[in-house]
């Protein structure tokens, strides 16, 4: 049996709200050029725009964590969506920096409440055999709604820039699809499960005895994976026009390239770590960013930076999607939401200093130099993994609800 009877509303369900997050990240770096000489920003001051968006997801891993554990992981996933959508709608209110600092960081709360509810759900769901591929395909959705970005910004940069933005608000009536296709979840701390007492998860909760070091070691992959992928994917359009000499409609047409590797790309190492294990499956993906990314920047061909791209696109998001299974397995389930939301979103500590690192390595030495620290982030995963134990095959794996 690869899960309960819901498996599959679920599994379409997470895969239309994870797409609302990626759109939302990515049509900001889709429009940066756009918004440094709108605002006449610096490129460090650009990246902090990045970095608010970080933080506000930071804080919202927290507060929709609780919310998961304590009043549903529906409900926590619908009330993202829809706060999520009305951050997106709100461009046309905002003409400055500080009014943009601040709207990145309210709309990256949203984004934060995301990613947790839908991992814990897709555990809940499908058995460990398949867990893997569940959750990397509902999160190669990110590359759907990149690509999705892409194609509206094709079409809408150039003359109705906010459009881009307003595309996001959709995520407000696609809450109520989210809402009729999941079950009715009752929340594991109103519960208690079939093993302990009925009781509230804490915020402490995810750093009792035993479970403290687990958070912490997942906590600090998340960082090296999350830094990695944005201190590539942030700036790789600006590097393509301003360093390679990229026109915009063609920069928007690798992004296609770039997201189709994702997406393929996602599924093979779902499939890897259903095969051979998380870990193992993650390092091949951290390995395969770092020789792909460290070919991409020597190489001043753009006919082939653009086929480059679909290359490194297929190692970019390829641990991000076993990281749903993995650490579904390494927390217990009573807080799966909280603790993975929490580390997920924790791990942006490396998304928000990426972008205004490399801004900064960027006005001095050039983006490319940037870029290249990016491979060593990605060596360094390799060895971070080895702080978590093997869950492939592992007797203890809570199985998916009946």
């Amino acid at each position: 049996m690869s899960g309960t009877r819901y498996r599959w509303r679920v599994l379409w369900a997470t895969f239309v709200a994870y797409l609302f997050d990626s759109y939302d990240l990515t049509v900001l770096a889709l429009a940066l050029p756009v918004l440094l000489k709108l605002l006449g920003m610096t490129l460090p001051e650009a990246g902090l725009l990045g970095s608010a968006t970080a933080l506000g997801a930071m804080v919202g891993g927290v507060v929709f964590g609780l919310i998961a554990e304590n009043h549903g992981r529906r409900t926590a996933l619908v009330a993202a969506l829809l706060w999520l959508g009305v951050g997106m709608a709100a461009v046309y209110v905002v003409d400055s920096w500080a009014g943009w600092m601040l709207l990145r960081f309210v709309t990256g709360v949203a984004i934060g409440g995301v990613w947790g509810p839908c991992a814990a759900l897709i555990a809940q769901h499908w058995a460990p055999g398949h867990r893997a591929r569940a959750a990397s395909f509902v999160f190669s959705s990110f590359a759907i709604g990149a690509a999705v970005a892409a194609a509206v910004g094709r079409v809408v940069l150039a003359t109705h820039w906010q459009w881009l933005f307003l595309g996001g608000a959709v995520s407000i009536p696609a809450a109520y699809l989210v809402w009729s296709l999941i079950p009715t979840d009752r929340a594991p701390a109103a519960t208690g499960g079939t093993e302990r007492p009925a009781q509230r998860v804490a915020i402490g909760a995810i750093f009792e005895r035993g479970i403290a070091p687990v958070t912490l070691a997942a906590t600090l992959v998340s960082v090296v994976n999350l830094a990695g992928y944005w201190g590539a994917a942030f700036w790789i359009p600006t590097f393509l026009t301003q360093e390679r000499g990229v026109s915009l409609p063609a920069m928007l047409g690798f992004q296609f390239v770039m997201y189709l590797g994702m997406f393929c790309g996602f599924q093979f190492f779902g499939w890897l770590a259903d095969v051979v294990g998380r870990r193992r499956s993650m390092m091949a993906a951290f390995g395969t960013c770092a020789l792909a990314i460290g070919v991409y920047i020597v190489v001043l061909d753009p006919v082939f930076l653009f086929w480059w791209g679909a290359v490194v696109g297929f190692g970019l998001c390829g641990a991000g999607g076993i990281l749903g299974a993995y650490y579904a397995e390494l927390f217990p389930e009573r807080i799966r939401a909280y603790a993975g939301g929490f580390c997920w979103n924790m791990g942006r500590i490396g998304s928000m200093a990426a972008p205004y690192t490399m801004g900064v390595i960027g006005k001095s030495y050039g983006l490319q130099a940037g870029l290249a620290v990016t491979c060593v982030i990605y060596a360094v995963g390799v060895l971070m993994l080895f702080l978590l134990p093997e869950t492939f095959g592992r007797r203890d794996r809570q199985p998916a609800a009946t």
